[in-house]
């Protein structure tokens, strides 16, 4: 990859990562097909440029982190700390998993069969993103009570983790998966986009701990990459995140998820 893609592929991660359109998913897409990178070091060069907008959720929510983080280390939990516990413990437990199995499985295949799973995930988001929007089904109704507490609860956060960490697989929207389970449950709109702002912190500490040491290409182009995706996210977080909650992001991921699958199909066909 040179300087240009670098700083393309930086730009698009930028604008992505604040859209429930799965940022890894449309870079890997632009990756394997514009710039016929393999399917394997594209998916670890997705995963890298989260070091850009995690950057920039670290100083938008500098004030809010480091007290967090202090709560943490003096074992004054309050809801936060408690959320953010749980909900990465099961980050963990479901996400580590699945990233080592397609870690594995991606390694044999080719660009066109990674181009129809990240499809089908991205349609999945897309289907799941379209329920959110709906009102909570009678079956969590009877989970979640109408006069329900304001604090988010431990199983709440519970199963914002198991989301987030299905969400290592590429066309997974993290934000869509978190943020959706967490309306479906009932939680507030507002808190349910600021938890899973703040529930990324960790879970994309944790991704590039992992992915650090399987990207090849030269550190000054991989800095390029990160410091553009810094730089856009920080400048376009706000608007991306009004305009998230404006717009219906489940049609964009389900037409561009099918995309996708035809052009593994044709790919694979011709």
């Amino acid at each position: 990859m040179n300087y240009i893609e670098a700083v393309i592929m930086g730009i698009l991660q930028g604008f992505t990562e604040w859209l429930p359109i799965s940022s890894s998913g449309q870079v890997m897409l632009a990756m394997m097909n514009f710039f016929g990178i393999s399917p394997e070091k594209a998916y670890s060069y997705a995963l890298l440029l989260h070091f850009g907008t995690l950057f920039a959720v670290l100083f938008k929510f500098r004030y809010e982190l480091g007290r967090i983080l202090m709560n943490l280390v003096t074992l004054r939990w309050g809801e936060e700390e408690t959320f953010l516990f749980y909900s990465t413990l099961f980050t963990a437990v479901i996400g580590l998993p699945l990233y080592r199995a397609f870690k594995t499985i991606v390694t044999s295949l080719n660009a066109e069969a990674v181009n129809g799973i990240v499809g089908f995930a991205l349609i999945l988001t897309g289907v799941i993103l379209a329920k959110s929007r709906e009102k909570p089904k009678d079956e969590f109704g009877q989970i979640v009570r109408k006069k329900r507490k304001k604090e988010v609860t431990i199983v709440e956060a519970m199963v914002a983790g198991i989301a987030q960490g299905i969400a290592v697989l590429p066309g997974i929207s993290r934000s869509g998966m978190t943020i959706g389970a967490l309306l479906l449950l009932g939680v507030d709109q507002k808190k349910a986009v600021r938890l899973s702002f703040l529930m990324a912190v960790p879970a994309i500490f944790g991704a590039l701990f992992l992915e650090l040491q399987a990207v090849s290409e030269p550190i000054t182009v991989s800095l390029v990459a990160v410091l553009s995706a810094f730089i856009v996210s920080l400048l376009t977080l706000e608007g991306m995140l009004k305009l998230a909650e404006r717009l219906n992001f489940s049609k964009f991921c389900i037409v561009f998820g099918s995309i996708a699958v035809v052009v593994s199909i044709m790919g694979v066909l011709i």
